[in-house]
Formats: C-alpha cells, structure tokens, sequence
C-alpha cells in the first residue's frame, strides 16, 4: 500500500483514539514486542558492528602483510646485488633500515647466509611510552617518529668453535662502532623455522609465510608472531641466505584494541585465531590484550595459545561451537559473516565470525562475541516503560504517537546526513529506497542516482576540486591564476609498432595496466593526474593542493613508477606480451592553472611554456637515448638529493633560450655505488668538453662508451669530440643544440 504524508498524519490521529482503550492485555503484548524488537535490534547492531570491525581489521591486516612483503621483495631485487660472491651489505640494510622507518609497524627483519650462518638483523628500538592504551599514542599512525639512530643493527658471526658473536649497532655506527659485543650471545639461525621454510622454496619463487609460532628468548622485542621469508639466490642460481621479516601478535591485538575502543560499546569483545595444518587452532589475538591471555612463569604474556589456557571461558566455548565444515565452506568468505549462539557456564552469548584473509596464508579468522544479557540491558527499561503505560493510558498514547512519528521521520534524517555527506563527497553513506511515504521513496531514488552520478565523476575531475566547488558554494567558471607546480609526461617508447602489431583489446588491456602503474604512483606522491594522452600520462604537483618539496616527490615518482613498471614487465615478458618501457620528462615553473575552455564544457589543467617544456623533455629521451630528463629548474630545486648527469645544453620548439637538461638516476642514499661512479665519471667527460678541451673529453667518453656499450649518449659525445677535433667551433659556440621538432 502507498501512503502520501497526510495519509501518515490521518493514521497517527486514529491510532491515538484506539490507543485510549488499551487493556492490561494490550499492555503485555507490548511489552513483549518491545522486548523482541529491542533484542533483534541489538542483535543487528551486533552484527552490523561486527560487520565494519572484521572488515577494518582484514584490510588492515592485509594491508600491513602485503607491505611486509613487498619490503622483501623489493629488496631482493633491487638491494641484493653479488658481485664476485660479495654481497654489497650497506645496500642491503640501507633499503631495510629506511623501510622500518618509513612504517614502523613493520617487524624484525633477518638476513641470514646459508654457507656460514653469518646474520643481519634489524629492529626499531622502541620508543618511551610507545605503548598500548587509551591514553598512549596511536601505534598505527601513518607518521613516523623513529629517524636511522633508532634502527638496531645486530650481527650475528660465526666462531671457529661452531657459537656466534653478537655485535649491536646503532644502525648509523654499523660495521665500525658496535655498542655491545657478547663474544657467545649469537645464535644460529639456520635452525629457524622462518629459515627453514625460506630454504626450501625454489630460489627465484616469490616467499611464503609461516604460522605463528612462539619466538626464543633472545627474540626480546617480539615474543610472538611469523616470518615471511624467501630464498636468495647467488649469480649461479643456488641459494646463498634467506631474508625474512616478522610481525609481531601483540600489534594485531594493539590494533583490535584500538578499534574496540573507537566502538564505544561495553560487553562486546574481539579476538583473532589461526587454524593450523594439523586442524588445531590458536589464538593470537584479543582486543583486551594482556588481560585474557596466559602469563608464563616470569610473567609475561603469551600472545599465541591454546583456546583452553585463555582467561576467558567464552573464548574456548566459541570456537568448540564452530564446525570445521563452516570454516571449510564458502560462508565465512568474501563480506559475508556467520553469526551464532553458544552457551557459557549457562550464560547464553551471540558470536559473529569471519574469515580474515579468505584463500591464503596464514589461514585466520576474527571473531566477535558479546552475552545476551548485554543485548538484553536496554529491554529491561522498555518493560518498567510498559508498567507506567497499563496506569497511564493516555501517556502510553502519546508516547507511541511520537515513536510513530519519529519513525516516520528517520528515513528523512537519513535523507539530510546523505546529503551531507555528498556535500563532502562521502559516498559511503547508502539510504534504502523502499519506504511506503511515495514522496519520500521517490527523493531516496533521486538521491541515490545523484550520488552515484557525482561518484563516477570523481574519476574524471581531481576530487580536489570538485569539492572546492562544493565547499565555495558556487558553479565552474571558466578562469585561471599562475602557480609554481612540476610537470610530468610519462611516454610508452615506440607505441606506435606496438599499436599496429597487437589486437584493439590486447592493447587496451595492456595500455591499462601500464597506465594504472604510473597513475597509483603518482597519487601516493601526493600528485594529480591530469589526463591521459594516448599512450602518455600526464600529471603535476603542488595544485590543486600545496604540496611540500614538489619538484622532489616528482622525480621520486618517476624512480619508483620505473621500478614498478619493472615488476609488469616481468609479468609481461612471462605471458609473451610486448614489453612496454617508459620516457618521463619532467620540469617546473609557473603555469595557469584552472579550468580552460568555455561555459559549456572546461577543462581543469595547467597549461604555459613549462608545461610544453616538460613535454619536450620526455621526447628528447629519444634522441639521446635516455629514461628521465629533467631541466635545470628540476635539479636546482632537488640540488644533491638526486643522482644525475648532464645530457646538454638544448633549444626546444617554442622556446627561445636553450637550458641545461640532465639524465635522472636515482635518489641518493637509494642508488648503487656503480651508478653514483658512472655519473661521476660522466660528469667529468662533459666538464672537458664544456670547455673545448676535444682531447681529453673524447678519451673520457671512449672509456665511458666502452664500458657501457648500450649507452647511446655516450656514443654521441665521442662523435662530437671527434667532430671539433677535426673542425673547431667558432669563439659563438655555447656547447647547446637547438631542436626544432617536438
């Protein structure tokens, strides 16, 4: 049945006469139904708040265990680097010590060698007051407060006599200054079972992750938790050490604890367990952390056991009451949750679970549990409301009045926070469209397709903006202002043969995955992404938000959407796909920026000589064979956080006066010593023939050329070297070339 509003009113008046003949029978059937509407009621809370926790819990806990990852992987490839079966350590712990930094949540990490057990491993030392509670600083801010001086660098080397010396350093005093050296405090950690796991996968395999398992007591830091390990393997490729990382169980139940907290509901508790191979299961972690678990006999906490040693009762008798054929099936996976009842000691509860990380290891699930008498707290005044509605007819009247038009009027309330919360470009908020008020279903309707609208559109214009035009209040205008940002231009090389050799949706699916490389890179920078050209991504730095050292977090994107480009041309090079690779000019100056074009359709970007010059820059990457440029501007800005070398002094289509253009290496402090050396040695060659010393430049760049026979800029300098040599420039040469191509 369809009711208008005036039809909710003229029912309300009714109900109010029929309310004036209530009866003692009445009454009680009131008061039952209130008790079942508020159980049920809290039921749904209880299950709708389990709901949010397990998934905060399972994106944040996949989340830190894909970082933990990603820290080995990458060192792997980029940091463990023999050469002449030597292992370049200070590259090494340089990219773990930095990773700990940058996340202090990431745990203990363990570099060990197979031959000699010689070990390196690192920990953050902890800070004061660095602990868990209401009152202490959040663990799991995005901040960091630790600096190098707080990475602990412990060596572990191995004696004639079969012990090993433990050496600590301060990770900045490592290998010369060590503070403590306990000539037997070592161990030997081959007989780890982290090592062990790491040793029997195939070298070039990516790692896997142990089960918990309780640590040695010279694991001080962390007395719980498991490794993600993985073989290293040497130039011959057999296995030469295993690099782990650990994480810690007490910080899964630091952080159920501070999601617990953010709940602010009382009686309501949450836990953590892993079922293990042999179909035993443990607990690993509680919300109320030190006070459920078992103490040993030092007294300290055990982060890992057996349901049966928790303090809790409640805890064993939910997960006895959970078969094995739920944990098995498909109703625990994916956003689904099983909630059930069991019983403790006569007390009956309500448990929610949910599996953390469906399909893969460890093999976790979260759980939720409060008593009904909890559920039931709040039907208790309901039922002492009833005894004063049997003596109160007319009260009873009026207050049922009220509930009914206040549930008349909660859809709207629900309405106004979704507009609210479009207002500030929230979409998380959904209403339900099915109310029986017509007016009221068709605004929900409206307002729904309206935020589903402005969501898609989010994708199209920086969110930035289009919440600036929110917040002001006002429509786009067309319009500009200058402003200081860096450009980037990322370019697929040779695109073209590749657009004419592969099928329309081969290559768009491909263009796909490169384009998102760059495009998740350059977001986490703190970069807009102002368009895609083609096969080209186009984006820019401090607008429409002030962001800080700009110029620098722009070449850091280009090394690092390099480096990630690298993994998918693994994987392309695995399916038999073309193998894109990447141009990247980049520059910095003042442009307009705003909305461009006219009344009927703008456009918001920069545009201005120095956007058309970083655009210039990505295509003389193939003339002189090189990844990243970058101008002068870009280096001045950046100075001696960059390792670079000087590509020439050009002239570019549109741009009168030439300026000095330079190759991107790397970020220094995260660059090898081989690269630092070439750009050193480069930037001598260039400095000789700068100054028209022919001679000694072409014998420069010869060695140069010779020892890297790929390097085609290399290879140019020794033509021009050879070229003045013979027929000298006149006394107006600026050592420059002018293009006047794109």
């Amino acid at each position: 049945m369809k009711l208008s509003l005036m039809s909710v009113y003229r029912l309300r008046t009714a109900l109010l006469i029929c309310f004036i003949g209530l009866t003692l029978f009445s009454g009680l059937t009131i008061t039952l139904l209130s008790l079942r509407l508020s159980y049920t009621a809290r039921v749904n809370y209880t299950q709708e708040v389990g709901h949010l926790l397990t998934q905060a819990v399972t994106l944040k806990v996949e989340s830190f265990l894909q970082e933990a990852e990603d820290v080995i992987e990458v060192t792997d490839r980029f940091s463990f680097k023999m050469e002449n079966e030597k292992v370049n350590y200070s590259l090494l712990l340089n990219n773990l010590a930095h990773s700990l930094i940058v996340n202090h949540n990431l745990g203990t990490t363990i570099y060990t060698e197979e031959k000699t057990g010689y070990t390196l491993r690192l920990s953050l030392d902890e800070k004061p007051g660095f602990k868990y509670g209401p009152k202490s600083p959040s663990r799991f801010s995005e901040s960091s407060v630790y600096t190098e001086k707080d990475v602990i660098v412990q060596e572990i080397i191995p004696n004639p006599s079969g012990t090993f010396t433990l050496k600590s350093y301060s990770y900045p005093d490592f290998p010369q200054k060590p503070f403590s050296v306990d000539a037997n405090g070592g161990y030997d950690y081959r007989k780890r079972p982290f090592y062990l796991q790491g040793k029997a996968q195939p070298v070039l395999k990516k790692g896997e992750w142990t089960n918990c398992y309780n640590f040695e007591k010279n694991f001080k830091e962390i007395r719980t938790g498991l490794f993600y390990s993985t073989g290293l393997g040497n130039d011959k490729g057999e296995l030469f050490a295993v690099l782990a990382m650990g994480i810690s169980t007490e910080w899964i139940s630091g952080y159920l604890n501070e999601a617990m907290q953010e709940i602010h509901k009382k009686g309501i508790s949450a836990f953590i367990f892993e079922r293990l191979p042999d179909k035993s299961k443990k607990v690993l972690a509680h919300s109320l952390i030190t006070d459920v678990f078992p103490k040993d006999q030092d007294g300290n906490t055990i982060y890992y056991s057996l349901p049966k040693d928790m303090k809790d009762p409640a805890i064993e008798k939910m997960i006895l009451s959970i078969p094995d054929s739920m944990l098995n099936g498909l109703e625990l996976h994916g956003d689904f949750e099983k909630l059930f009842h069991f019983d403790v000691d006569g007390a009956d509860h309500v448990g929610i679970i949910k599996t953390v990380l469906p399909g893969t290891s460890p093999d976790w699930y979260v759980c939720l549990y409060v008593p009904e008498k909890v559920l039931f707290s709040n039907a208790y005044w309901h039922f002492y409301l009833a005894i004063g509605i049997l003596a109160l007819v007319m009260v009873i009247s009026v207050v049922l009045s009220i509930i009914l038009a206040r549930s008349a009027s909660k859809p709207i309330e629900s309405l106004v926070l979704l507009s609210q919360k479009i207002g500030k470009l929230d979409f998380t908020h959904k209403v339900r469209a099915d109310s029986k008020i017509i007016e009221i279903k068709n605004l929900a309707h409206s307002m729904n397709l309206m935020q589903i609208g402005l969501q898609a559109f989010t994708q199209y214009l920086p969110k930035d903006v289009l919440k600036s035009l929110f917040d002001a209040g006002t429509g786009a205008t067309p319009g500009g202002k200058e402003k200081d940002v860096a450009i980037m231009f990322a370019d697929i090389a040779n695109f073209t043969h590749y657009s004419e050799n592969l099928s329309p949706n081969d290559l768009v699916l491909q263009l796909n995955e490169y384009l998102g490389c760059f495009s998740s890179v350059i977001i986490r920078n703190q970069g807009t992404v102002d368009k895609y050209i083609g096969d080209a991504v186009m984006a820019y730095w401090n607008a429409p938000r002030d962001c800080d050292d700009y110029a620098f977090q722009a070449c850091k994107t280009a090394i690092q959407g390099l480096q990630k480009l690298y993994f998918l041309q693994e994987k392309w090079s695995r399916l038999n796909k073309p193998i894109f690779k990447a141009r990247v000019g980049i520059n910095k100056g003042s442009v307009v920026l705003g909305n461009i074009g006219t009344e009927e359709h703008l456009s918001y970007t920069v545009i201005g000589d120095n956007v058309n010059l970083a655009s210039r820059l990505e295509g003389l990457n193939k003339v002189y064979g090189t990844t990243i440029i970058i101008s002068e501007f870009i280096l001045k800005a950046c100075g001696v956080r960059l390792v670079t070398r000087p590509i020439d002094l050009v002239g570019v289509k549109g741009r009168d006066k030439k300026i000095m253009i330079h190759e991107l290496l790397g970020i220094a402090g995260e660059t090898s010593e081989s690269i630092i050396k070439f750009s050193v040695e480069f930037k001598k060659a260039f400095d000789a023939y700068s100054k028209k010393e022919w001679s000694i430049g072409l014998s420069l760049f010869e060695t140069l050329a010779n020892e890297n026979p790929d390097d085609k800029l290399s290879r140019i300098y020794v033509d021009r070297c050879k070229e003045y040599l013979n027929n000298p420039p006149d006394d107006s040469w600026d050592g420059g070339h002018q293009y006047h191509d794109k």
